[in-house]
């Protein structure tokens, strides 16, 4: 593909590698297409047209970067990458949040020290806000840590069933 300035482009980058394990080795090779923007101060950039498909729907976002997972090069939106406190759920969220509360007031995020005193200058209502929500999300935890605890119980024990 020739540009603007007569220069040539380009139109698709072949991507071509093998994975996993060497007794079970994949080949894998497929094409990325490229789109091309111009920059302000001259000449052009690439940017890859992200491959994927995703529930049946293809990507085709222009990106500057791919990622590899499950085997291919494909854009953060479609491998699902974002920032690791929005894929924390449950005990590991509330823990972090405690965490978060205790490091704020100028305490250790160490749940087994005493909480933190509330800092000077802080306004009373919001030392108090962060208080219940500390208890909140440490309720939350203590709950989620009982119920792994259970399941762990029930996988190592067994399941007694009802007793009679």
């Amino acid at each position: 593909m020739l540009g603007d300035d007569g220069v040539e482009r380009a139109r698709a980058v072949e991507f071509s590698y093998s994975w996993g394990p060497e007794e079970r080795k994949e080949d894998i090779s497929y094409m990325v297409p490229l789109t091309w923007s111009p920059c302000n101060f001259g000449g052009s950039r690439p940017w890859f047209v992200c491959p994927g498909l995703v529930k049946g729907v293809y990507c085709g976002r222009r990106v500057a970067k791919l990622y590899l997972k499950h085997h291919y090069f494909l854009c953060r939106h479609c491998h699902d990458l974002t920032y690791a406190s929005r894929q924390e759920t449950g005990r590991i969220a509330a823990l972090h949040k405690c965490r978060r509360i205790r490091r704020r007031l100028g305490g250790s995020a160490n749940l087994t020290e005493p909480f933190p005193e509330k800092p000077k200058g802080m306004y009373h209502k919001t030392y108090w806000r962060l208080l219940l929500e500390y208890e909140k999300a440490a309720e939350e935890y203590t709950k989620a840590l009982i119920a792994d605890l259970e399941r762990l119980t029930k996988q190592v024990c067994g399941d007694p069933g009802p007793t009679t």
